[in-house]
C-alpha cells in the first residue's frame, strides 16, 4: 500500500496543509469508514507506526513522521525561529496518547528547507519542511514505531487518502482528547485548488492560498479536516476547502530531505 506523509502548513480553518510524499512500509489497517479530527475516528498508533506528536516546551505544539531510524520530517513553521533554540522540541512515538505512553526524544540538530519564508497565519508557504534529527537510531527497534520510504511518483488526482493526528477537534475545542484521530480526503488538481482559494479570498482578507509546482492539494470528505495541532502530520494516500500539501517529488524538496536525512 502506498502511503504519503504530508505536512500539514496550520489549521486555522482546520484545513490547510503541506505535502510530504511517503511509499510506506507498516501494515495499515486504519477504518475505511469516514471520520473526523473536526470529527476523527478515533484509532490505534500500532496501525499508523510512523505518527509522532512534536512537543515545544512538553506540549503538544504539532505532528511529525519517521522517515528514517534517525530522522523525522515535519513542518518547517513548526520549528522555525521557536526562541533558545530546538532544545525546546522533543518528539513523541509509540503512544496513541499525546502525553503519555511511549518513548520522547530529544532534537539534537534541525534544519527547515533554505527556501521558507514564513507568511502570516492565513497563509500557506512554500517550501515548508524541516527535517528533525535525534540520536542515531533511536526509533529503531522501538514498540509501534517504523519509518516510512518516501514517495517517488506524483499521484493522480482522486487518490484516496487519510491523515491522522493529535490536534484540536474545532476552532475553539482544546486539544484533542488525547486520542489519535483519523481523517479521509482525496486529492485534487491543482487549478481547481488555485481557483477555490482565489475565490475565498475574496471573501476573507488575507485568507488567500498562493499554489506553487512544489505542492499538492487535497479535500477533505464529509465533514473531516485538520486543525491546530495536526501541522507535521502524516498524510497516507493509496470537505469543503482543499488544503495544500508541500510535494516530496518536487526535485528542491527531495534534494533537501536527501541532505538532511541521507535518503
Amino acid at each position: 500500500m502506498k502511503q504519503v506523509i504530508s505536512l500539514v502548513l496550520f489549521g486555522l480553518f482546520c484545513g490547510n496543509a503541506v505535502l510530504t510524499n511517503v511509499n510506506g512500509q507498516n501494515t495499515i489497517e486504519g477504518p475505511s469508514h469516514s471520520g473526523r479530527m473536526v470529527n476523527g475516528v478515533a484509532v490505534n498508533i500500532s496501525n499508523y507506526k510512523y505518527a509522532l506528536g512534536l512537543l515545544l516546551d512538553g506540549k503538544l505544539s504539532c505532528g511529525a513522521s519517521i522517515i528514517t531510524c534517525s530522522h523525522a520530517l515535519t513542518a518547517a513553521h513548526c520549528v522555525y525561529n521557536i526562541e533558545n533554540g530546538l532544545g525546546r522540541i522533543t518528539l513523541r512515538g509509540g503512544s496513541t496518547s499525546a502525553s503519555s505512553g511511549g518513548v520522547e526524544f530529544p532534537i539534537i540538530s534541525g534544519a527547515w528547507h533554505p527556501n521558507y519564508k514564513p507568511t502570516s497565519q492565513l497563509n500557506a508557504s512554500d517550501y515548508d519542511v524541516a527535517v528533525l534529527t535525534v540520536p542515531a537510531n533511536s526509533f529503531g527497534g522501538k514498540p509501534n514505531m517504523a519509518p516510512l520510504a518516501l514517495q517517488t511518483k506524483e499521484l493522480p488526482v482522486d487518490t484516496r487518502c487519510f491523515v491522522v493526528g493529535w490536534g484540536q477537534t474545532g476552532i475553539k475545542q482544546p486539544t484533542s482528547v488525547n486520542q489519535l484521530l483519523y481523517a479521509n480526503m482525496n486529492i485534487v488538481s491543482q487549478s481547481s485548488c488555485a481557483a477555490t482559494w482565489a475565490n475565498y479570498g475574496t471573501r476573507c482578507a488575507g485568507c488567500t492560498q498562493s499554489v506553487t509546482s512544489n505542492m499538492v492539494c487535497t479535500q477533505y470528505k464529509n465533514g473531516e479536516d485538520t486543525c491546530k495541532g495536526d501541522s507535521g502530520g502524516a498524510l497516507v494516500c493509496g470537505g469543503e476547502w482543499p488544503s495544500v500539501f508541500a510535494k516530496v517529488t518536487a526535485p528542491s524538496i527531495r534534494s533537501f530531505i536527501r541532505e538532511y536525512a541521507g535518503i
